[in-house]
């Protein structure tokens, strides 16, 4: 699928970018593959940019659930549709160094949930964000699981059972994305947000990004001692 994603990293950023804008950038089982591989080979880089080409970021997956009556069994649905997902959402996992998603138009089902992987979502103010998944029958319940640590319960209860459309102030106010930029002023905001991200020390950041991704999980005990750990591992290693 080199067709339609590529990467390429430039000093310390690695730049990985969807390009089958004539389909908005729907995402195949192998895009989401060579995604997944990308990030994990983006591992000497500081900092992962996540981008699309064409006017929207990502629409949603290139798939049609079967049909009634085909005879797909379980087994079927997991590896078929559940499993390269799965392995994306382990892939973001494993990044060590922050990734910061830049995202314009729409985010419709994968496209927003890559869009809450992010640890850095921005987007401009003309974007938008959709569930759309119970039109199809379908319920979206491993595309939620994102979400569920981003977006307040009855937020994301109204946006999948209604399959409703989300704007970019919304998506900013229930945590989704992170900073919201006029439509031409994207790739400053990213410039600026990449040049702060690059003034720190590493270790650092990546002491942040551990532990944001693991404190919320604890109670505030635990919490404490987690930092406070991360705390003297960074300064005890300068």
């Amino acid at each position: 699928m080199a067709e339609f994603f590529h990467s390429s990293q430039q000093g310390p950023v690695a730049t990985l970018v969807l390009d089958r804008p004539a389909d908005g950038n729907r995402l195949t089982n192998a895009m989401a593959l060579s995604l997944a591989s990308a990030l994990d080979d983006a591992r000497s880089s500081r900092v992962i940019v996540l981008r699309a080409n064409g006017a929207d970021f990502c629409v949603g997956r290139d798939m049609q659930p079967p049909a009634p009556g085909a005879g797909v069994t379980a087994m079927d649905v997991l590896r078929d549709d559940a499993a390269p997902v799965i392995a994306l959402y382990d892939a973001f996992r494993r990044a060590a160094q922050p990734i910061v998603c830049a995202v314009a138009g729409r985010a419709w089902g994968i496209g927003m949930v890559l869009a809450a992987l992010a640890d850095l979502t921005l987007a401009t103010t003309d974007s938008s964000y959709r569930l759309r998944e119970l039109d199809r029958g379908i319920p979206p319940c491993i595309a939620m699981v994102p979400l569920l640590d981003r977006m307040p319960v009855k937020a994301l209860a109204h946006l999948v059972l209604t399959a409703g459309e989300m704007d970019a102030a919304t998506a900013l106010a229930t945590g989704v994305v992170s900073r919201l930029a006029a439509p031409g002023e994207l790739d400053a905001a990213l410039a600026e947000t990449l040049e702060r991200l690059l003034s720190f020390p590493d270790a650092a950041v990546r002491a942040v990004k551990q532990y944001l991704a693991t404190a919320p999980r604890n109670n505030e005990a635990h919490a404490a001692l987690y930092g406070a750990s991360l705390l003297g591992n960074v300064l005890s290693s300068r």
